[in-house]
């Protein structure tokens, strides 16, 4: 294949899989707006908070505390040429929408510059959780296998019409570097605020300073979860406007959610690996163990869990037609997310502390039984019910599926009827695509199960719109058979029935032997 061949088939795929509409850009450049609004009024309230310390500087992530030129002042403190690059930023996306608004360009150019708004107003919040994975890549290395195990489950947890991979990996993408760089930006000039104005009648009073020092933490852990959740959600409401898929539901802002849950995860288990690792001398805890409690039993909790349940919330509320009723479906969502985050480090730690006044710190029983189970209880209501939401939703696609293969089979020779029982059970279709792969090599197979998505796509779309007549659906129609045109292997149907046994019959006379008169 050629390079402009190759081209022109990257994008052919983008244009089916992203939507570069006019409406989807302008939520997108909403998203993009009200994030750096709210990172402009945290900044604005650093700048207007009370100074406790003498000679405290404007801003307070600019305070060098003892000891901050090392491994601890690097993980927590947001480094001077990130921020400098955010406001470098905000500026260009700033004279960028300025720009369009003077020049008002045509169709082509106003597409390029609301993406170049949206990136220069973004993008830079992501070199923060850039600087805490490449500064430590031993810890982020190990933490690769679970987080794609958790990614690999994701995408083979639908039925019916599974959101495309890139889908996935660009949610997965939004956790990682917009939710941890912006939550983390927020959260950094939140401390200083929080800090600020707390402490504003305690200056010359220790006790009363060390005491107030509790109500910080539990402040800066209600607003690290109320902007997380926000973001969680931001991005699936983006992600959704963005690509076009061609089921919404409960399912696909579930595996969103969790997807983005999940890219939070990764680069927060490598703060935590490395931060304890480096404290392990005075807490007791070590970086083996924020491993075995973040990477391994409880991967698919945290972050994870709550993602998936706000996600879900989302992806219900998206089929809503009433406003009203999306806001009754999203908001407790959105708080059912943030109460559970809150629970997890709150409650977990006081269960902890009323359990090692009995049990030893850093002994088996703790490390393997005791402090996983007191964390993971918080989060235990909020994962039974992501998984109750998937099994439930599966079920429903898994009816639909019936419903829309039979629709589609008695109107177009894009699924017959020989091809329908392997579309609507997925063991069945998996072991087709074995058996093709047994006679005809990974070739046939790759080019089965794109035939197969296809027509799962054609189904997704069939149980959407049941009207067969459509622009879309003609397009999904043609592109089955455009397939079907090609190579493809014939998948192996079932054997027919086999026909009933003949009744006995007499055996017939012998044959006379030779010289015998035949009667």
């Amino acid at each position: 294949m050629t390079a402009p061949a190759a081209a022109e088939g990257v994008r052919a795929a983008l244009r089916d899989t992203v939507r570069d509409d006019a409406a989807a850009r302008a939520r997108a450049l909403l998203v993009a707006r009200l994030a750096i609004a709210l990172y402009l009024v945290e900044l604005l309230l650093n700048l207007l908070r009370p100074h406790v310390l003498p000679d405290e500087p404007t801003l307070s992530i600019f305070q060098k505390a003892a000891g901050s030129e090392g491994s601890v002042g690097r993980l927590l403190a947001t480094p001077q040429a990130v921020f400098w690059t955010l406001l470098a930023g905000i500026a260009a996306g700033a004279a960028l929408q300025a720009f369009v608004l003077v020049t008002r360009p045509d169709e082509r150019r106003a597409r390029a510059l609301t993406w170049a708004i949206i990136g220069v107003l973004l993008l830079p919040f992501g070199l923060i959780p850039l600087v805490v994975v490449g500064s430590y890549p031993g810890q982020a290395l190990a933490c690769v296998p679970g987080t794609a195990f958790v990614l690999w489950l994701l995408h083979h947890a639908q039925r019916l019409a599974r959101i495309p991979l890139a889908m996935l990996l660009v949610a997965f993408g939004w956790g990682a570097l917009i939710v941890f760089g912006l939550g983390r930006a927020y959260s950094n000039l939140a401390f200083g605020t929080i800090n600020g104005f707390v402490l504003k009648g305690h200056k010359s009073d220790l006790a009363g300073q060390i005491h107030t020092q509790y109500r910080v933490i539990d402040g800066m852990l209600v607003h690290l979860a109320l902007v997380n959740a926000l973001l969680v959600a931001a991005g699936v409401v983006l992600l959704l406007a963005l690509f076009r898929h061609r089921v919404t539901d409960a399912v696909t802002g579930l595996v969103l959610g969790a997807a983005i849950g999940l890219g939070y995860n990764l680069v927060e288990s490598v703060l935590f690996i490395r931060l304890y690792g480096l404290f392990s001398a005075f807490n007791g805890a070590t970086g083996g163990f924020e491993y075995w409690i973040r990477q391994s039993i409880g991967l698919l909790g945290g972050q994870v869990a709550f993602g998936a349940v706000l996600g879900a919330g989302i992806g219900l509320a998206a089929q809503a037609r009433d406003r009203g009723r999306r806001l009754r479906i999203a908001l407790p969502a959105l708080a059912a997310a943030f109460s559970g985050a809150v629970a997890t480090e709150t409650l977990a730690a006081w269960l902890s502390h009323l359990a090692h006044d009995h049990i030893s710190v850093g002994g088996p029983l703790d490390t393997l039984i005791v402090s996983p189970f007191f964390w993971l209880l918080p989060q235990a209501p909020f994962f039974l019910v992501a998984v109750l939401l998937l099994v439930h939703g599966t079920r429903v696609r898994a009816a639909a599926a019936r419903a829309a293969v039979s629709a589609e089979t008695s109107t177009s020779p894009a699924i017959t009827p020989q091809e329908a029982p392997f579309l609507v059970d997925p063991a069945v279709r998996f072991w087709t695509l074995v058996g093709t792969w047994r006679l005809q090599g990974w070739s046939g197979m790759r080019t089965l199960r794109r035939l197969q998505t296809a027509q799962l796509d054609l189904a997704a779309w069939r149980w959407r719109h049941p009207d067969p007549t459509g622009e879309e659906g003609n397009a999904l129609r043609a592109k089955v058979m455009r397939l079907k045109a090609g190579p493809v292997p014939p998948a192996p149907m079932p054997p027919p029935p086999r026909p009933p046994a003949p009744p006995a019959q007499a055996p017939a006379p012998p044959a006379p032997r030779p010289g015998e008169a035949a009667s």
